[in-house]
């Protein structure tokens, strides 16, 4: 039998703690970091959404907030003016939006049948705190900007998009113009006509929205008279998102005044 010293035993000892220590080591450096659970079940995590802009939308900089379907909400201290409310929808839903910070509460609903990206439009007319809320049965995001009035389109003014929306500003003149839309069913596409500051420009009889032309009109025309010359933008509402639309606003022809026509030969 071999004779083991005191010595040989401390390095056999020290020997095997080495051993050990490596193992521990080996194992934590290849094991798989643990994934977030809720309750013992597997939680993915989240991805964002990609953002989809909307060609033609009046909006510059930074959102002044951001939401989606896992952030509904945000109260925020807005000053005057006209700020978009830009949102893409994954696929068909309803959406609803409520805006609470005015005398009354503003609501808006709008219903997709596919992935479709639109927008609204908010014009607070004195500074305050206002509560933005959307609500959504599917997947959705969605950012408040404050409008860019940029270098207004000239008439003839041609616009085209899809679904609810908002132009981009245009300037108009004093007088009288046509105002055309495409319609290819009932109900039609709904345009409102708004001053710069995001108010709505009324017919003279105080009575309705210029132009007139509700999502129940067959009407594909209608004479437009702007009373003020200013920049103005228009809101679009719709039954059908997607679902593509043109509009113009052109001034009416002019007419060459009439000769006084062929001579007479006399007879």
């Amino acid at each position: 039998m071999e004779d083991v010293t005191p010595f040989t035993m401390m390095r056999r000892l020290f020997f095997i703690a080495m051993v050990l220590v490596i193992c521990v080591i080996a194992c934590g450096c290849i094991q798989e970091p643990a994934k977030p659970s809720i309750e013992g079940k597997p939680v993915s995590t989240p991805t964002a959404a990609p953002i989809s802009p909307v060609p033609g939308i009046p909006s510059t900089g930074s959102p002044t907030a951001e939401f989606s379907n896992a952030r509904p909400n945000a109260t925020l201290t807005l000053d005057p003016g006209v700020y978009i409310l830009s949102f893409q929808a994954a696929g068909p839903q309803k959406m609803q939006f409520f805006i609470n910070g005015f005398e009354d509460i503003e609501a808006e609903e709008v219903l997709t049948t596919g992935p479709f990206s639109g927008a609204l439009t908010i014009g607070p007319y004195k500074v305050g705190e206002y509560t933005i809320h959307i609500a959504g049965n599917g997947s959705w995001t969605a950012q408040l900007t404050r409008a860019d009035i940029g270098t207004p389109l000239k008439v003839p003014v041609n616009l085209s998009g899809s679904g609810t929306q908002v132009t981009p500003f245009f300037s108009l003149e004093k007088g009288v113009y046509i105002f055309e839309r495409s319609v290819t069913g009932i109900p039609t596409t709904e345009f409102l006509l708004r001053y710069s500051n995001g108010s709505v420009v009324m017919d003279p009889s105080n009575s309705y929205v210029l132009p007139g032309l509700g999502v129940g009109s067959p009407k594909t025309w209608v004479l437009l008279n702007i009373t003020e010359s200013g920049t103005y933008y228009m809101n679009t509402n719709s039954d059908t998102n997607p679902g593509n639309w043109t509009a113009s606003i052109i001034p009416i022809p002019t007419h060459l005044p009439l000769g006084p026509g062929p001579a007479r030969l006399p007879t």
